[in-house]
């Protein structure tokens, strides 16, 4: 008779009773992913293919591998796993999943105190970021550690330890309207609707996006609530969110259903809840009636009829809308476990909803933002097969066709900004953002493209404003952007970047990119000290060798160790980013070869990617002459070139 009980750490598995405990309390878990998790701990620390989890956990039925993602996903969540940093389950991507702890077999049920996790294996049952924070320690408590720290090993040591420690952030006020939705979750007989659940997640949630007076929390916040139940209620109410959706998809024999309830999360009470059975023809109605019945019930200022233009649909095509559906979700799989690959499956996926539907608006703006992304600064790798002046062409020819059929006076002014700032239209793009966020003010994405623009049109109090949204919009989503820490570095605001940065790694402790810049904006306040006790963690982390090289020398120029750097830095050889490559020659002071790395781009066709540095304030556009011609067109004026704050001397 096999054991009953699989334990790793603080998991255990009970076999015989089909549940799963994190630390002595039960976690529920649906039947696939239960047999998927169990598969995974009765092979630990080998690869369990594709093949063995569909043969073992779907015997005998005819499904996708999205069942697959979907289960891994559930697990993921359960777990408090990050697919991008693994703890417990890895991802060979293409091939399987592996469990990384040791797992012990037992017929024994644990008795006394829950076990100690692993060494190197995060305790499953940690709250992730939005989740219950762990009890707050008193103030008194917390001056005689750092005090016993202190004594012991210095200031250093005392920083180090405050690092680890995660203080209880405060309760966000509650705004009336305001919602936040979680991923849908699917519950068709053979599990192969994932891609329509996640696409009409996002859906749903662009919908809802566009009410102006309706507070709608990101998607990427409301994930780390579950899939419901108590748990996310009280996340929700934390981060000051008065409702909370929820929702699952079913289909069979040609329909689909899709059950939704809103929760009100100040007592947990449902206080609306429809189930929307359509056939798959009229399935693309279902996200407008849910956005609608949503801002209708929470009373929207809308006339009905302005409303549902705004929640509609962008296409009468259902293959063209499944297509699309399938891009979104692709997408969100991409941002959860980082794999390039589905960029491009995305962007395939979008080609086939526009060509589909040439009149589908929402579909070319996806299309357009892929081939964009690339053309710059994102995703490179993902369509480096086509060059990068035909790339510029493909994105304008898309973003085009965007602003021709798009039916949103609003969504149309984000087209034409980005359009704008690809053809170095700078002041155009810089208005027409500006217009667009005065409409949509928590569109968090929309201020992060706006820090750039400003930065371009040489309006350093917007880039200054855009910092300080990101940074409050995130953080009252409980999933605080490091970029507003960027944005503040950017635009010379170095106090603000390491108060902000100090804010948002007492949220997210683990995340390395947060590190990253805390650690930039630590350098230019001049607290090399305080950013050489992250230094440790960046260089071993996951992030690209380059960002960690940087950062090495980023420090180490701050305290006088010049030869240090230069040694550090000549290990960025010409395959390393091209930003990187830049900075670094910055820092060491070397100014020619920093400008030799970036003159191939002084070119009519090389702008677009030039005028992205346009956004450092030590970048001298002087020593560019087509730029330089190109912004005095544009009537940009610039401040002078800052100097590398606590850089090296030059040679």
């Amino acid at each position: 008779m096999a054991p009953r009980y699989l334990v790793s750490g603080t998991i255990r598995l009970d076999l015989a009773d089909a549940r799963l405990w994190l630390s002595g309390e039960p976690v529920v878990l649906r039947a696939k992913p239960f047999d998927f998790l169990r598969v995974l701990m009765e092979s630990p620390q080998r690869l369990v293919t594709k093949e063995e989890l569909l043969e073992q956990v779907w015997p005998g039925v005819t499904v996708s591998e999205a069942v697959i993602t979907s289960a891994v996903r559930d697990v993921r969540r359960a777990l408090g796993d990050d697919a991008r940093r693994p703890r417990l389950i890895e991802t060979a991507h293409g091939r399987g999943y592996r469990f990384l702890a040791p797992v012990e077999a037992t017929d024994t049920p644990p008795t006394g105190p829950e076990p100690r996790p692993e060494p190197g294996i995060e305790t499953p049952h940690t709250p992730s970021p939005g989740a219950t924070p762990a009890p707050r320690l008193r103030p008194m408590a917390i001056g005689l550690i750092l005090a016993a720290v202190v004594a012991a090993g210095g200031v250093s040591a005392a920083l180090v330890w405050w690092g680890r420690y995660t203080p209880t952030p405060q309760k966000a006020a509650e705004v009336a309207k305001s919602v936040a939705v979680t991923p849908f979750t699917d519950l068709s007989p053979v599990m192969d609707q994932e891609w329509f659940a996640e696409g009409l997640t996002e859906e749903v949630l662009n919908g809802l996006a566009r009410i102006p007076d309706l507070r709608v929390v990101s998607r990427e916040s409301a994930a780390q609530f579950g899939d419901g139940g108590r748990a996310a209620v009280d996340a929700a109410r934390g981060l000051g969110v008065a409702h909370l959706l929820q929702g699952s998809v079913r289909h069979e024999a040609g329909r689909r259903r899709v059950s939704v309830t809103l929760v009100r999360t100040s007592d947990g009470a449902l206080i609306w809840s429809k189930t929307y059975d359509r056939d798959d023809q009229d399935a693309m109605s279902i996200q407008a009636d849910i956005a609608f019945d949503i801002a209708s019930t929470l009373r929207s200022v809308l006339e009905p009829e302005k409303l549902r233009a705004m929640v509609a649909a962008g296409t009468r095509s259902v293959e063209a809308y499944e297509a699309y559906l399938q891009g979104l979700a692709l997408e969100q799989r991409e941002l959860e476990n980082g794999d390039v690959a589905l960029t491009r499956q995305a962007s395939e996926a979008f080609e086939k909803a526009r060509a589909l539907d040439p009149g589908f608006s929402d579909a070319h703006w996806r299309a357009a933002r892929i081939w964009f992304g690339n053309a710059t600064r994102i995703n490179a790798a993902a369509r480096g097969d086509v060059p990068a002046d035909e790339r510029l062409a493909l994105f304008l020819e898309r973003i085009q066709k965007a602003i021709d059929t798009s039916r949103d006076e609003t969504e149309r002014l984000k087209y034409e900004a980005t359009q704008a700032s690809m053809q170095m239209r700078i002041q155009a793009a810089h208005r027409a953002m500006a217009a667009y966020l005065e409409r949509r003010p928590r569109d968090l994405d929309a201020w992060e493209e706006m820090a750039d623009l400003a930065a371009y049109a040489g309006e350093p109090e917007w880039v200054v404003k855009a910092a300080e949204r990101m940074h409050t919009l995130s953080v009252q989503d409980g999933l605080p952007r490091s970029r507003a820490v960027t944005v503040a570095v950017m635009a010379q605001r170095y106090d603000d970047a390491t108060r902000w940065a100090r804010a948002q790694m007492a949220m997210q402790p683990e995340n390395a990119m947060l590190r990253y810049q805390a650690h930039r904006a630590m350098i230019g306040a001049g607290r090399a000290y305080e950013a050489r006790t992250l230094l440790a963690s960046i260089e071993g982390s996951d992030m690209p060798q380059a960002n960690r090289l940087l950062a090495h020398v980023r420090q180490v120029c701050a305290e006088g160790r010049v030869e240090e750097a230069r040694r550090v830095a000549a290990r960025l050889g010409p395959g390393s980013p091209l930003a990187t490559r830049w900075q670094a020659a910055q820092t060491l002071g070397d100014m020619r070869a920093a400008e030799a790395i970036l003159r191939p781009y002084d070119t009519p066709e090389g702008l677009p990617v030039l005028m992205q540095f346009l956004i450092y304030p030590t970048f001298d556009p002087r020593a560019f002459p087509v730029l330089s011609a190109r912004l005095e067109q544009e009537g940009v004026k610039r401040p002078p070139a800052a100097a590398i704050p606590h850089g090296c001397a030059a040679p």
